[in-house]
């Protein structure tokens, strides 16, 4: 007789289970109104002679998997602190306006550069600055193994790298820190990395000192093996831009059970017309760049710990 008991108790818990998850196969469908189409910014400018790029699409709807829509036929122009003005110029027509600096000045002292748009009848304008950046002094690493297996994928065994740099005295200085492996830049959100000052976050009390361990280190997604080439580079950001890179960040990493409801991004890129319903979403940040270049010589490696 117990034993009927138990096979019933589980009989009736098997068709509790078949019909609980038969009911989460309902196919919900979900009409999303269509947002109006807006102008997307993405402008980021450095002091460096390589070609600089500033692309303008269309926004799209949110569950619409296709490559965005260029703007074309826009009037880019830079104008410098200097009233310098550069065209920026769509040659392969494909939304991307790019120009070629002759030299590392070519925004001039950069205390305040301007950006602006024309794209179709509509005039958009946006404001940066050129802030100060320190130098890396040098770059050291170590032979690391990690105890587990890594999750991401990289290799277990390699070198650990950290780069050295102060930051300029004066509190307020704002960065971000890059890094590329055999000329790849590692740039995934979770590879983001800010600074204020020489730590994380306002309060840090790290003013013109050098950057603290866990920035110095977060070049390493994955460790480096013997022969790599490796490049940090520092970025100049104002205060806005970082706020913006960090929300960025923010919303790009905002998956999960415990997801928070994404909000929108703000933009400093605005309409001279402001009874006008076409406004704009991006970025326009202009940077100044100090980097370090060297190969990983298992040699040359610090002693491990």
């Amino acid at each position: 007789m117990r034993f009927d008991f138990i096979k019933r108790n589980d009989l009736l818990a098997l068709l509790a289970a078949i019909i609980l998850f038969s009911s989460c196969e309902d196919v919900v469908q979900i009409n999303v109104k269509e947002g109006k189409k807006q102008l997307v910014v993405d402008a980021w400018l450095t002091n460096e002679t390589r070609e600089q790029k500033i692309v303008l699409n269309y926004s799209q709807p949110y569950f619409q998997n296709t490559d965005p829509i260029p703007v074309l036929g826009a009037e880019v122009m830079v104008i410098s602190d200097n009233n310098k003005t550069i065209a920026f110029t769509d040659e392969n027509n494909d939304g991307i306006y790019t120009y070629k600096p002759r030299s590392v000045d070519y925004l001039g002292s950069g205390n305040l550069i301007k950006l602006s748009i024309k794209a179709g009848n509509e005039q958009y304008e946006s404001y940066s600055s050129l802030k100060r950046v320190p130098e890396i002094d040098s770059v050291s690493y170590e032979a690391f193994t990690f105890p587990v297996n890594v999750p991401n994928g990289g290799p277990k065994n390699g070198f650990l790298a950290e780069f050295y740099a102060k930051d300029i005295p004066g509190e307020g200085d704002t960065y971000l820190i890059r890094s590329y492996k055999n000329d790849s830049l590692r740039f995934k959100p979770s590879n983001i990395t800010l600074a204020y000052d020489a730590g994380f976050s306002p309060g840090s009390k790290t003013d013109g000192l050098m950057f603290i361990l866990p920035i110095r280190q977060s070049i390493n997604p994955v460790l480096f093996s013997d022969g790599d080439k490796l490049k940090v580079e520092i970025l100049s950001i104002p205060l806005e831009a970082y706020y913006f890179v960090l929300q960025l960040r923010q919303e790009s990493q905002n998956g999960g059970i415990f997801a928070t409801p994404s909000s929108n991004i703000p933009t400093n890129i605005f309409n001279l017309n402001p009874k006008s319903e076409n406004t704009a979403l991006g970025a326009f940040i202009v940077s100044r760049v100090s980097s370090y270049e060297t190969y990983i010589d298992k040699n040359k490696a610090k002693p491990k710990k």
